[in-house]
Parts: C-alpha cells; sequence; structure tokens
C-alpha cells in the first residue's frame, strides 16, 4: 500500500513538474504582436521591478518567470531607453535589456558637477567622443542644469548642450536669477553636504561679503587646481588664480560648478543669522560662529 501510495506520489510530482516546465518554456518563448515601444530602465531598479514594468506595458506575459529566467541566467540588465516589442520573446527581451545596447541613455547628472566632469561621464557611456563637451560648453560652467536626461548613442555634443542649456532656463524661469546668484550657489553646492546647510551656508558666505571679508571657500581653490580632492595648506597661499577666495576678495569670476535648484534658492533665500564662519563636522553637518574666537572655540571642540 505504502509503494501505491508513493507512486502515485511520484508520478503526480512528476506531472506538476513537467507541467511547470511545459508552462515556463511556452511563456518564455511565446511571442504577440504588438508594436515597438519605449521601455525605460532606471538606476537602482530590481530585476522584480523590471519584470513587473514589462507586463503592465504588455511586453511580458508573466513578470515571475521573466524574474527567474534572469537570475538563472545571471544577465545584468542595463540602465537606458529600448525599443521593445510584445512580438518579441522573453528570451530575446532579457538579450536586448543585458546587452546593454540602448536606442537612448538615461544619464543623470548630479548636482555639483563641473563640465569636465559631465564630458567625462557622457564619454564613457559612448555617447560622445571624449574631450567633445568641454570644447563646445567649458564657457557654460554653472548653466548645464544637473538633471536625468535621455541621450541619443553618438549624440552630438551641441544638442547635448542645447537641452541642458534650455532645462536651466526652464528650471529657473522666475527666480530672477542673476550671475552673481549662480556664483554663490555653486559655492553652496559644493560645501553643503545636507540641504538643511544649504541656505545657512548661504546666509554666511553673503555676510561676509557684505563686511568685504574674504569668502576663503575651499572648493574655489579645487576648481582652480581643476579636481575635487582634497587641499593641502600651501593651496591656500601657492595657488594663484582669480578663483582662490582665499587671495581674492569677493565672488570668483564664474561658476565652479553646476548647482542644483535647491543650491540656488538657498542663495536666493538665504537663512541670515549674522554667522561668518562654519565648518563640517564629521557627520557632514556644519557648526557656525559668529566671531573667530568662537569659530576657533568650536574648531577645538570636534577636531
Amino acid at each position: 500500500m505504502l509503494k501505491k501510495i508513493l507512486l502515485i506520489s511520484g508520478i503526480a510530482v512528476g506531472v506538476i513538474i513537467i507541467g511547470f516546465g511545459l508552462y515556463f518554456y511556452i511563456t518564455l518563448n511565446k511571442k504577440g504582436d504588438g508594436l515597438p515601444q519605449d521601455f525605460i530602465v532606471r538606476s537602482g531598479q530590481s530585476t522584480r521591478e523590471i519584470a513587473a514594468n514589462l507586463k503592465k506595458q504588455g511586453l511580458i506575459s508573466s513578470d515571475a518567470v521573466f524574474t527567474y529566467y534572469t537570475k538563472l541566467k545571471g544577465e545584468l540588465i542595463q540602465v537606458g531607453v529600448y525599443k521593445l516589442s510584445s512580438s518579441q520573446s522573453m528570451k530575446e527581451i532579457l538579450a536586448i535589456l543585458a546587452s546593454g545596447k540602448a536606442s537612448e541613455y538615461l544619464v543623470t547628472i548630479p548636482e555639483g558637477w563641473r563640465v569636465t566632469q559631465i564630458d567625462e561621464y557622457l564619454a564613457s557611456k559612448k555617447i560622445i567622443t571624449a574631450g567633445s563637451f568641454i570644447q563646445i560648453a567649458s564657457g557654460d560652467e554653472g548653466y548645464l542644469f544637473p538633471d536625468t536626461y535621455r541621450f541619443l548613442p553618438q549624440s552630438k555634443p551641441e544638442d547635448i548642450r542645447t537641452e541642458m542649456l534650455a532645462n536651466f532656463q526652464k528650471k529657473t524661469t522666475g527666480l530672477n536669477l542673476t550671475r552673481d546668484n549662480l556664483i554663490l550657489a555653486s559655492i553652496v553646492e559644493r560645501e553643503a553636504k545636507y540641504d538643511i546647510d544649504r541656505p545657512k551656508i548661504a546666509g554666511v558666505y553673503l555676510n561676509r561679503l557684505e563686511k568685504g571679508m574674504k569668502l576663503e571657500a575651499d572648493p574655489t581653490i579645487q576648481y582652480a587646481k581643476g579636481s575635487w580632492e582634497a587641499i593641502t595648506l600651501s593651496d591656500y597661499k601657492n595657488v594663484n588664480s582669480l578663483y582662490n577666495t582665499y587671495l581674492n576678495v569677493g565672488l570668483p569670476p564664474g561658476p565652479i560648478c553646476n548647482p542644483g535648484l535647491k543650491s540656488i534658492e538657498a542663495v536666493l533665500y538665504p537663512q541670515k543669522d549674522g554667522y561668518l564662519y562654519f565648518f563640517h563636522k564629521e557627520d557632514g553637518y556644519a557648526d557656525y560662529s559668529a566671531t573667530a574666537e568662537e569659530h576657533a572655540e568650536n574648531l577645538k571642540k570636534y577636531q
């Protein structure tokens, strides 16, 4: 009796396995008749999220099968904008997504990047030839709005520049932004680690400007040196540049990076508490002081 039960159970399990295998195979190779459409894979998305979006757009019939197959194959889906159709099988769709051969590239330009960094990043994505963006956009530092863009492979640097400048105009419309505002916003962008500090740091620099004090902003020296790497003590006096705000009073000649909207708004709506000094604590937040003596005491306390 026990043998009979085991035999029946074994047959049942076998039928289930065969049935699942058949379903998996059919679903994996199933094709519809849909037209090509854009499908976007964003940075940080999990395989499960991507599969769910594919099903939502009607490109696949089972997100579970797609997720399992992707993990079984060990494929890594690449960020980008792809032309996909339900007339393609899951196997074909995964092959396209894993190839990285997007119809458009989805690229995110972070706040605080300078033109040279944008050029390097776009070149690494094979969107432009290295150095070509610098050639046409070096005079636009500060006005290349940091955002997520869709660019075609081998795009013209001129088209990328035009789109980023247009985005800047769109995002800053109605703010009555001056070039001086933008220059200071670029310094705030490189100085502030957290949003809560942006209007406070802007207030410190505006207070110093009003009193005719030097800004003494480390990022301006870094910009003059061409690198965001930490500066040395000798750099304060030996980096001979109009961008060195330890040597020159007032704002540098131009923006030192491309700031985001929060830093721009911080300059337009600063929090002026009478502070003239600040430094960053180990946790990244800033500590503020009204006098040089208080600043020195706080440095001893936290450093």
